[in-house]
């Protein structure tokens, strides 16, 4: 027992000549240990462009992931800095060995000499000397940037860059190329680097980096990426949290297509699509839109003269779990036939448009072009009847004429195909 109590007092007196308390190591047996680094500072201005600078949005970004990361349980959050100044590349790398990090993160924003070079990527390790270490890089880097690009940034990739200089590890296998990923490695845990948009793109700039907002939405982005790959919740992160949808808009648009919208729910990674042909039918996932920012689907090749019931939930993953809220209350929509028209003159300047009733419908369109192929412009909604006459014409001029059907949806119109142009 003795012995026992030794060797724990000499475990503790090192951890704290290294900088940690008994608090630090009571937490690494159980919390997840980030470390962000923060690229370039100080004197390193970094990348520069539309009057901003690198090492200033870097910092910017990295608090808010800090922030953000911060409400998940489990995990314990250090930075690289957190003020404006220089750190070199193996003193970072040092830092996060001193806390016994789990992984290191490294924000930075990217530049080209063309300025039509925009969107995210994030580098990992490479697969020689330590595998798993680069494995483990590889899934973090894949979460992160599917976070930024669900933002709307332009998906350049997950992507390693192994060294092309005769560097190697330790087993004599190529390294990798940029320093804070090969002392990562070196240090038994992976690191990546996330460059977030172009500071060289006038538009990456306008949408991304120009911004507090912005810039804490790639933080927030990069956080939730972190937590994705490591199973991170935050408090109270059950189903329950996740609420129902409900559709703003079912309408046919034409008569074999259906337009669907539904509200956002807060948190939702996306959302599962189901339709049925009955009410109480069997419903059938016929979508996944897996963009939390997209709410609206486009159903075609149905059958026309059909009713169909939608229904929509959200979903959100939380590492590889998918978590799923209940269904809205189903919707029903009615595809309208396509009309079948006949056109008859009774002189040069009257023309009588007339077709067979489609049922559902609620009035009728009547279009016009000067050629079969042409723009054709609406020239008449009639209601409770099957025809219109068309006056409005000119003498040895020849005319073009299609139909469709109209009824009313979900927070719009229904309308069928138009019929065939006679």
């Amino acid at each position: 027992m003795d012995k026992l109590k030794m060797i724990l007092a000499v475990f503790l007196m090192t951890a704290i000549f290294n900088g940690f308390g008994a608090e630090d190591i009571q937490a690494k047996s159980s919390d997840l240990v980030v470390v962000l680094d923060a690229g370039h500072g100080g004197y390193d201005f970094g990348a520069s462009g539309s009057g901003l600078y690198e090492k200033i949005l870097n910092l910017k970004i990295a608090q808010y992931c800090k922030s953000e990361l911060e409400k998940y349980k489990g995990v314990k959050v250090y930075m690289t800095r957190s003020k404006d100044t220089y750190v070199g590349l193996d003193e970072r790398v040092s830092i996060a060995s001193g806390v016994k990090a789990d992984v290191f993160v490294s924000i930075h924003i990217n530049s080209a000499v063309t300025a039509s070079a925009t969107g995210a990527e994030v580098y990992y390790p490479n697969l020689n000397y330590r595998p798993s270490v680069g494995a483990k890089g590889r899934k973090l880097a894949g979460e992160i940037q599917k976070k930024l690009v669900a933002l709307g940034l332009y998906n350049r990739g997950i992507k390693i860059r192994t060294s092309s200089g005769g560097t190697v590890y330790a087993d004599n296998s190529a390294a990798d190329y940029y320093a804070v990923i090969r002392g990562s490695k070196k240090a038994g845990f992976p690191g990546v680097i996330v460059e977030h948009a172009f500071i060289s793109n006038p538009a990456d700039v306008r949408s991304y980096l120009s911004s507090n907002v912005s810039l804490k939405a790639l933080g927030v982005a990069d956080a939730k990426g972190i937590a994705a790959c490591y199973g991170l919740k935050k408090t109270g992160d059950t189903a329950e949290t996740l609420t129902k949808t409900k559709l703003t808009k079912l309408t046919g648009q034409s008569s074999t297509s259906v337009s669907l919208g539904w509200s956002k729910v807060k948190g939702a990674d996306g959302y599962e699509i189901y339709r049925s042909a009955s009410k109480n039918g069997t419903f059938t996932k016929i979508a996944t839109v897996k963009k939390a920012a997209t709410v609206s689907y486009k159903d075609k090749s149905l059958a026309g003269g059909r009713t169909f019931y939608y229904k929509v939930r959200p979903y959100k993953m939380v590492s590889d779990k998918k978590i799923v809220a209940g269904f809205c209350a189903a919707q029903k929509v009615k595809l309208l036939k396509k009309p079948s028209i006949a056109v008859k003159n009774q002189s040069s300047t009257r023309t009588k448009v007339s077709w067979k009733a489609v049922p559902g419908a609620l009035q009728y369109e009547v279009y016009r072009s000067t050629s079969e192929d042409g723009k054709y412009q609406k020239i008449a909604s009639v209601q409770d009847v099957t025809s219109f006459k068309d006056t409005n014409r000119r003498a040895n001029k020849s005319y073009y004429y299609k139909v469709r059907a109209v009824s009313k949806g979900v927070k719009g119109n229904n309308y069928s195909s138009y019929s065939v142009a006679q």
